[in-house]
């Protein structure tokens, strides 16, 4: 309950019982002035035995209210303090009813399928606002998720499950059906001609280096440094037209190539022989010491980028998250197979755990048991007091109705 709601509720319930006294104060007033009327006539009359019977109804039903909390004016009178001695029965009581009104699978799974928790979800994230909000959340954890992974044995720990779970991966089929999947959108094509054009750049931008590395290298003291010069320049010259004529669509060099890759990517998916190489590869690559170095020189690297990115305002990874989010919302509003998908596994999920209720049934019971007596029935009249007072205020008014009723009855009756 917060601070503002309980202030409320606590001068409501101040201003009903205020209310609700002064009425009887007035009642009991107008009783005590018709008493002292000497030579009483037919209003005197009436108006004392409407506040007579006012009072009555008022004492009667301030009694009635007052017992649910507490001993009126303190006196042990028997069946008084109705809600502090029944408390345990009052938490086994709203265990029972929640279990039997609230948790079973008839209700629990209609009301999923009557509000449609995808559809709420989806409308939610789809909004800019929200998805941004959502974002800032999940990048305010990733610093300390960063620095627990940037722990020393918690990175060694990591490291060795990763290399386990590489070591049991076949590599060999997966690397097959990753190239035969390149393969079929042509995209293959793409990868040779950006790397065959990369290797071109480099021979371009780098032949003055490796002519004059070229002439370091003298093989016989007898031979020339610019015969060594014009030997790199034949060899790079020949690897230029090498690339060349496999970068030229529809030639020999470049069909030989892509039947090449069609081979080995059958080979991949099918050979025993290139299954044995390639796992005994990648044993001994996960292995080795100087690789193990490098894959943690690598996350040291990427840990630096992430943590920078982070804590820049303009974070592109705050960025790609709310957008993903954003994306993932409108995804789920454009295909109603999937949130029918969705709304049935959620609906699956939360009947998993009906059985559970007997425990949460008896996790109720504990919560009120373990309650400060007092601290609960203060809460309790907060909640219904205010409502209560009227019982009060109305008791006062029926009496009196009731005592002008019973005058004038008894007045026809004379």
């Amino acid at each position: 309950m917060s601070a503002s709601t309980e202030n409320y509720q606590r001068r409501s319930l101040r201003r009903n019982r205020l209310i609700a006294t002064a009425l009887l104060s007035l009642m009991a007033a107008l009783f005590i002035a018709t008493i002292a009327v000497p030579h009483p006539g037919f209003w005197t009359l009436l108006v004392r035995a409407a506040a007579e019977a006012a009072v009555v109804g008022a004492l009667a039903d301030w009694f009635a209210v007052t017992a649910l909390f507490r001993r009126p004016l303190g006196l042990p009178i028997p069946h008084t303090a109705i809600l502090p001695r029944s408390k345990e029965r009052i938490g086994e009581g709203l265990a029972t009813f929640i279990d039997r009104n609230f948790l079973t699978p008839e209700l629990i799974g209609a009301k999923l399928r009557s509000i449609d928790v995808a559809r709420s979800a989806a409308d939610w994230l789809s909004r800019p606002a929200n998805a941004d909000a959502m974002a800032d959340r999940l990048v305010r954890i990733m610093p300390p998720l960063l620095r627990a992974v940037g722990d020393r044995e918690v990175r060694e720990f990591l490291g060795d499950v990763l290399v386990r779970q590489l070591a049991t991966i076949d590599l060999a089929p997966l690397l097959g059906r990753a190239i035969t999947i390149l393969m079929a959108n042509g995209f293959h094509e793409s990868v040779i001609d950006r790397f065959l054009d990369g290797s071109r750049e480099f021979l371009t931008n780098r032949e003055d280096e490796l002519y004059a590395a070229a002439e370091m290298q003298r093989r016989r003291w007898w031979i020339p440094k610019a015969v060594n010069r014009q030997i790199a320049r034949v060899i790079v010259g020949g690897v230029k037209e090498i690339i060349s004529s496999l970068r030229e669509p529809g030639t020999v060099a470049r069909q030989n190539l892509l039947r090449a890759i069609e081979h080995l990517a059958q080979e991949l998916s099918t050979s025993p022989e290139y299954r044995a190489r390639i796992e005994e590869a990648k044993l001994q690559l996960l292995e080795d010491v100087e690789v193990r170095a490098w894959l943690s020189s690598t996350w040291d690297a990427l840990d630096h980028a992430l943590r920078t990115d982070l804590a820049s305002p303009s974070s592109r990874i705050r960025q790609t998250t709310s957008a993903a989010v954003r994306s993932l919302g409108q995804t789920l509003l454009a295909e109603p197979g999937m949130r029918g998908r969705l709304n049935r596994t959620i609906e699956a999920l939360a009947i998993r755990v009906i059985p559970w209720r007997a425990k949460l049934a008896q996790f109720i019971v504990e919560v009120v048991r373990q309650w400060d007596t007092q601290s609960f029935t203060d809460r309790l009249e907060l909640v219904v007091g205010r409502d209560l007072q009227y019982i009060r205020i109305n008791g006062t008014l029926v009496g009196g109705l009731v005592g002008c009723f019973l005058y004038l009855l008894s007045a026809i009756v004379d």
